[in-house]
């Protein structure tokens, strides 16, 4: 009867830590905000209006990138669902 591998200790598995660090695509070309740099919480809970006076404007590569940042501005501050609409 063979010998089971795992009783011998042999290919043994080890799981990677995970890293810590965006795993969502972020304004290229910008460095991750810093953590301590929080914004207002007033501010942050104002996203949808400032999102909807985006979009009723033409859509350019200036409104596209601040679309962006500002995703990455509510991810910065723990606003995780808020960054992912978009």
């Amino acid at each position: 009867m063979p010998k089971n591998i795992l009783a011998r200790g042999i290919g043994r598995v080890t799981i990677p830590a995970p890293t810590l660090g965006p795993s969502t695509p972020r304004t290229p070309n910008l460095a991750f905000p810093v953590a301590g740099a929080k914004i207002p919480t007033e501010s942050l809970a104002r996203w949808a209006e400032t999102v909807a006076m985006l979009l009723v404007s033409p859509l350019t590569p200036d409104t596209s990138a601040a679309l962006t940042s500002l995703g990455d501005q509510l991810l910065a501050n723990g606003w995780l669902e808020a960054a992912h609409v978009w």
